[in-house]
Order: structure tokens, then C-alpha cells, then sequence
């Protein structure tokens, strides 16, 4: 009486499928601890930058919040938490759209590192009725009036 065999295939894995297994696990560790790093690089960013960024706001605030355009326009002086006081100045134009502004805020403060006055400049757009002329409000809303018109039918 003779054996058979039975006949199954070879057992394990090959070269190629370890090293495919091998090559999307390094993909995948490779993008994990990437992840992670930004993430620990974007917390550390913010909490450095918190004590500014608070100082900026207050000053944001005081500034944006002034109604008249003539006070706007001599600036002013803030007590701020962290860097002491700050002086801030505004610039400002008129846009294409009635009763926006384009505003630079200039702030000059002192630096805690260093002790010196350090300048920083934001660009913001505000709407501000009580800014603009009325002359001009009217004249911006039939220039825009007339390229919506115009953009309806098919003119431009």
C-alpha cells in the first residue's frame, strides 16, 4: 500500500509580502510621529504666543471700538496685562463697498525678552457707518449697483 501525500502549499510568507508589510508600516509610523510633532510644535506656539496675543486683543478692542474717525485718527495708549503700555496708531482707506474700510493698526510695545519697543502692524477690514461720507456711501452703492447690473446682463 503506498502513501499519498497530501500536496499543500508552502507555508509563511514570501520576501515580497514581508517587505510590502514592512514598507506600509514605516509609511504609517513615519506619518504618526509626524502628526505628533505638529501637534506638540502648535501647542507650543500658542501657549508662547498667548501673552501677546491677549495684549493684542485688548488693544484690538480699544482701538476698533472708537465711533469718530478724528479720534481714530490720533491713536492712543493702552495699559496692557503683560507688555505694559502700548501705543497705537491707525490707518485706514476706503474700499469699493460702502462702509468698508481697510485698516492697518499699528501698535508699538515692549518686548518682555528684550526691553526694547518693538513695532507690529495687523491688516483688518472693518464696517464702519459712522466713518463714511454720505456723499460717498451713496455714490459707492450706484457703482456697485450698476456692475451688479451690468455682471446680470452679461455686459462684462
Amino acid at each position: 500500500m503506498t502513501k499519498e501525500r497530501d500536496v499543500v502549499g508552502p507555508k509563511g510568507f514570501t520576501i515580497v509580502e514581508v517587505m510590502l508589510a514592512l514598507a506600509l508600516f514605516s509609511v504609517a509610523v513615519t506619518t504618526f510621529a509626524a502628526s505628533y510633532l505638529n501637534i506638540i510644535n502648535a501647542i507650543a506656539a500658542i501657549q508662547v504666543d498667548q501673552p501677546f496675543e491677549q495684549d493684542m486683543s485688548m488693544i484690538r478692542a480699544e482701538a476698533f471700538s472708537v465711533p469718530d474717525i478724528e479720534q481714530l485718527e490720533e491713536g492712543g495708549e493702552v495699559m496692557t496685562g503683560h507688555h505694559g503700555e502700548a501705543i497705537w496708531e491707525v490707518e485706514y482707506e476706503s474700499t469699493l463697498v460702502a462702509d468698508l474700510f481697510r485698516v492697518w493698526l499699528k501698535v508699538e510695545m515692549e518686548s518682555r525678552e528684550t526691553g526694547q519697543k518693538e513695532e507690529f502692524t495687523e491688516t483688518h477690514y472693518l464696517t464702519r457707518p459712522t466713518w463714511s461720507d454720505p456723499i460717498e456711501r451713496e455714490d459707492l452703492r450706484a457703482e456697485t449697483r450698476d456692475r451688479l447690473l451690468a455682471r446680470q446682463s452679461g455686459l462684462e
